[in-house]
C-alpha cells in the first residue's frame, strides 16, 4: 500500500457536555517534533483550560507510531478516545488536541469518554481529508566534481527545493514518492556511483 489518508490543513471541532466545553484541533503532521511544538503553542493560547489532551499517529504498517495522552484526566478517558476517532477514519500523519474547559459538573468516566471522542470526531468531520503517496527519504554524498551532474539529475527528475536539501558541501537529502525509489536509486548508483545512506 503506497498511499494513506490524512488531513490537508488545520480543522476544528467543539462539543459541550454539562457546561464543560471540549475544543478540538486537528493538524496534519510529519514528525513528533511538530507534535511538541503544536501542543506547547495550544497550552500557551488556552492557558486557562484545565486539560490539553491529545493523540497522534504517524506512518502506516510496520512504520506506524502513535501516542495518546490524558493530561490528568482519568486513565483512558481522553487520549485513547481521541486516538479511537483517528483510527475509525483510517487516518495517519495527524495530531488531534482536545482542550477542555471544566464547567463545574463532574461528568463521570462514560460521559467524559464520549465527550472527548465526539469532539475529536467533530474536528475530523470538518476536515479536508486527502489521500497522499508514501514518501521515501535518503541521503547521499558525492565528490564536489560531480556537482553539475547532480544538479542535472535533480532537474531531470523534477526535484524542487521542497524535495531536497544540501546538508553540507557534498551531502544531500532527497524526499520523493516511494514508488520512485527503485528508479532513483538505480540512477544514483549506476550513473553517479554515489554512496547511499538510507
Amino acid at each position: 500500500m503506497d498511499t494513506f489518508l490524512t488531513i490537508k490543513d488545520l480543522s476544528k471541532g467543539e462539543y459541550k457536555e454539562k457546561k464543560s466545553s471540549f475544543l478540538a484541533f486537528a493538524y496534519p503532521i510529519k514528525n513528533t517534533e511538530e507534535v511538541k511544538n503544536i501542543v506547547e503553542s495550544l497550552k500557551k493560547e488556552y492557558y486557562d483550560a484545565r486539560h490539553h489532551c491529545f493523540a497522534w499517529k504517524l506512518g502506516i504498517g510496520k512504520e506506524e507510531q502513535h501516542r495518546a495522552f490524558d493530561d490528568r484526566e482519568p486513565a483512558h478517558t481522553a487520549g485513547d478516545m481521541i486516538y479511537g476517532a483517528i483510527e475509525s477514519h483510517q487516518l495517519t500523519n495527524i495530531l488531534i488536541v482536545v482542550v477542555r474547559y471544566f464547567g463545574g459538573i463532574k461528568l463521570g468516566a462514560s460521559n467524559l469518554s464520549k465527550a472527548y471522542r465526539q469532539a475529536a470526531e467533530e474536528s475530523i468531520a470538518n476536515a479536508n481529508i486527502i489521500e497522499k503517496t508514501l514518501e521515501y527519504t535518503l541521503s547521499f554524498t558525492f565528490p564536489f566534481s560531480l556537482m553539475s551532474q547532480i544538479n542535472k539529475f535533480l532537474k531531470d527528475n523534477n526535484f524542487t527545493k521542497e524535495n531536497y536539501t544540501f546538508t553540507s558541501a557534498n551531502e544531500i537529502n532527497l524526499t520523493f514518492n516511494l514508488d520512485r525509489k527503485e528508479n532513483i536509486l538505480t540512477q544514483l548508483q549506476s550513473i553517479y556511483g554515489v554512496e547511499i545512506k538510507e
